[in-house]
């Protein structure tokens, strides 16, 4: 649990400095995958109504992903917990200027990102755009995925750290749904969706 809390010092001072300071607990906690299904996994719970479960929800995995944090937000909303909501509110909107403080979506100045999943977050949830492909840059010093969006444009992200902590993954398993993740998502059924423009 110190851990846990620790992670989230980035809150009370929002720099890029220590928003990577806290990501660099996360990714070096030997539970940490990038590619782990827990997402999914509360998005289920949420479309299921199982709202408590969603707010227990709690792993290494999920601390910095800006959709868990809104997945929750919108079950303390249907629990009526209004403090709660805007805690979890804050933490996501907090996420997302973190994040782009880590670069400006370019080649050259890439997003660094926790999860693989953080991308479409940004993409979706906070530019409220969407994506039509993804592809994998490889360089000596780089590891950069790449997501067109809808309006022609390109969103790079650095994906360094979360694509070699995978490819030691694969090493050590036999299934193939991590490898699913690294092919074009499409979006998921948009139940809780477009928040912004509800809120």
């Amino acid at each position: 649990m110190e851990t846990y809390e620790s992670v989230f010092e980035f809150l009370t001072d929002p720099t890029k400095e220590t928003f990577l300071k806290c990501r660099e607990l996360v990714i070096n906690d030997p539970a940490y995958d990038p590619y782990s299904e827990d997402t999914g996994n509360v998005q289920d719970l949420l479309n299921e109504g199982k709202f408590k479960e969603v707010i227990s929800y709690v792993n290494i995995n999920v601390l910095l992903s800006p959709s868990v944090h809104i997945f929750k937000y919108f079950a303390h909303r249907e629990l009526g917990d209004e403090k709660a909501m805007r805690i979890e509110m804050s933490i996501a909107q907090i996420l997302f200027e973190c994040i782009e403080k880590t670069g400006d979506g370019t080649r050259n100045l890439p997003y660094i990102v926790t999860r693989i999943s953080d991308e479409r977050d940004l993409i979706r949830y906070h530019f409220n755009k969407e994506d039509t492909m993804q592809r994998l840059i490889k360089t000596e010093d780089q590891i950069l995925d790449v997501l067109s969006l809808t309006d022609g444009s390109e969103v790079y992200f650095d994906i360094s750290v979360p694509y070699r902590r995978i490819a030691f993954s694969f090493s050590k398993r036999n299934t193939g749904k991590e490898k699913a993740e690294l092919k074009v998502e499409q979006p998921k059924k948009k139940n809780w969706w477009n928040f912004l423009n509800k809120n």
